[in-house]
């Protein structure tokens, strides 16, 4: 029998977390056709001598779909070794898009384009607003309005990854409701919702997606949600929710019980029966000071929280990002987290120069301390100045935290900062949101997946190109978040490590014919180096893709090969 491709003489570890085993794979057309072993007939191979072979990654919170139109490559996945993702999340989607449109973060750079602000972003606009800066900044139109037309266009341009999406609350809301946020949709307004999801269902959408700490999708009640998750239930659709964790990020919002934000999917879930994914756990609790072992300890706790409601019939799942320093974004500069006064100031220069200044100086320091501004706010986040670590400075300690800092020098923690850029306008610093004891006690449960948070794209990034200070940068685990969960987070075996990136979420979710190497299933494959497998994490500069992973196989055919710099698009749509 001749095959397409043969991967001769691999370790394979085959997504169910049994013992790995030495066998060749054969694949004909976008199947696996045979496991075992392949004598030499002439077929076209790969020599996976001395390396493993494992299902491709399953990415369970992506928003690679909505900025798919620009990167249909999907490179930052593949090299990587995702070959599915679930995009849609947090409320956001491409579609709707008749009449408004909410910001998803990918036009992060363009917004000041389309609506000029100092401090807080109206983040519902006009669609044609929208669509007119897109334009002018990429050089790219946006022609679809519906799910079944975005679904064509991605279809037509060819995608890198096997693509999963959901219909995104906010976007709907915010198509049908416009402005009218704050208030529950009325009668005809929540038909017009529905109809929307009735459409994205029949594109072929999964489930519906919720983002409980922005507006629209902030501000549903939960009666409002129950009904949208028993719809959708019965269209045979999933629920995925960004929790409620911080409330809007809009000065000194309110803070909110985070348990309280976990329990209402939970309950959702046991009320309605949907299939229900938890989207990038954290912990139900926040500490102060801060402490691993109590990290570790809330982990356990949540995870008992949720383990209770999954004992009472709820069908949940969540996904954890494999770090501690959050995943959509990264702020590069200490001066990025000033941004409103470097707009007003017109350059980092002239900032620079203002905060020289005694009694602006004075000013600033009054407002921060009083909540004015949510990135720097010792209201909302007392241990603000334990997160903030400088990573590159020529004067300051690399490594410190700021607070570590203005103790050695005896001053208040925000004067630091002014001193530190006053002293150094481009010193460069990461921030850390949990500890890894953390995100290890959540990896630990059987139903915590692993997620990017990002969007695929390649090494020119989504943010900050040709800005003199970018206000966030593409995150390192746009590149690297799969390889740094098996190298640094994850438990157990490595075939057990696999199971949990492939045959775990793939049974979870129902993705048949993936995330296991068996006779008939899809060829979505990698061949990896485990011995040279290394992240190559970068803060400073993000932008570098991770080794080890040599061979990236989707739908059966090569889409990332050692020889080849560029990829093949060889994904699809997988539909509902």
């Amino acid at each position: 029998m001749a095959f397409d491709l043969v991967i001769k003489n691999g370790k394979v570890i085959d997504g169910t977390g049994a013992p790995a085993y030495r066998a060749d794979v054969g694949i004909t057309g976008d199947k696996i056709s045979a496991v075992g072993v392949i004598g030499d007939d002439g077929s076209p191979s790969i020599d996976a001598e001395g390396r493993c072979l494992s299902p491709g990654f399953i990415d369970t919170h992506s928003h690679a779909d909505c900025s798919m139109f620009l990167y249909p490559d999907c490179e930052s996945y593949l090299r990587q070794g995702i070959t599915t993702f679930i995009g849609g999340q947090c409320g956001d989607s491409n579609a709707p898009i008749f009449n408004w449109w909410m910001r998803k973060y990918w036009e992060y750079d363009m917004w000041n384009d389309i609506d000029p602000f100092v401090f807080s972003p109206r983040t519902i606009q006009p669609v044609e607003r929208v669509l007119r800066t897109v334009y002018e900044k990429t050089g790219r139109r946006i022609e679809w309005r519906s799910f079944s037309e975005y679904a064509e266009h991605v279809a037509k341009q060819g995608l890198g990854c096997n693509m999963i999406t959901l219909a995104g609350h906010s976007q709907i809301r915010a198509d049908v409701m416009g402005l009218s946020q704050r208030r529950p949709p009325d009668g005809e307004e929540m038909k017009k919702i529905k109809a929307h999801i009735d459409e994205a269902f029949e594109a072929g959408v999964w489930g519906l997606s919720t983002g409980r700490d922005y507006p629209p999708s902030a501000y549903a009640d939960f009666d409002e949600i129950v009904e949208l998750a028993e719809y959708v239930r019965d269209l045979g659709g999933y629920y995925f929710t960004h929790w409620r964790r911080t409330g809007p990020r809009v000065g000194t919002p309110e803070r909110p019980n985070r348990l309280a934000g976990i329990t209402e999917p939970l309950e959702i879930a046991l009320a309605t029966g949907i299939k229900t994914q938890i989207s990038h756990l954290a912990t139900g609790f926040e500490i102060y000071p801060e402490d691993p072992r109590m990290d570790a300890y809330a982990a356990r706790v949540t995870l008992e929280h949720i383990d209770g409601y999954i004992a009472r019939g709820a069908d949940v799942a969540f996904d954890v990002i494999p770090g501690n320093s959050g995943g959509i974004c990264t702020t590069p500069y200490l001066a990025s987290l000033f941004m409103p006064w470097l707009k007003e100031a017109g350059s980092l220069a002239q900032f620079i120069k203002n905060l020289g200044a005694r009694d602006y100086r004075e000013r600033l320091l009054a407002l921060l301390q009083a909540g004015e501004w949510y990135a720097v706010n010792p209201n909302v986040c007392p241990s603000w100045d334990l997160k903030i670590y400088i990573t590159e400075s020529s004067r300051a300690a690399v490594g410190m935290n700021i607070r570590e800092i203005a103790r050695a020098a005896g001053r208040s923690s925000l004067e630091t900062v002014f001193d530190l850029l006053l002293a150094e306008p481009r010193i460069r610093i990461m921030k850390y949101d949990k500890s890894d004891e953390e995100v290890r006690g959540l990896l630990s449960h059987p139903r915590g997946f692993v997620c990017t948070d990002t969007y695929a794209t390649d090494l020119n990034g989504m943010y900050g190109n040709g800005m003199e200070i970018p206000e966030v940068l593409p995150h390192p685990h746009t590149y690297c978040a799969f390889p740094k969960y098996i190298l640094k987070y994850g438990a157990g075996t490595l075939e057990e490590r696999i199971h949990k990136l492939t045959g775990a979420p793939a049974a979870f979710m129902g993705i048949k014919g993936r995330g296991v190497i068996a006779e008939g299933n899809y060829a979505d494959l990698l061949v990896i180096d485990c011995e040279n497998l290394r992240t190559n994490e970068n803060y400073i500069e993000p932008r570098v893709y991770p080794q080890g992973i040599t061979h990236v196989i989707v739908n059966g055919r090569e889409a990332v090969t050692p020889e080849n710099a560029a990829v093949r698009r060889a994904g699809r749509i997988l539909r509902k």
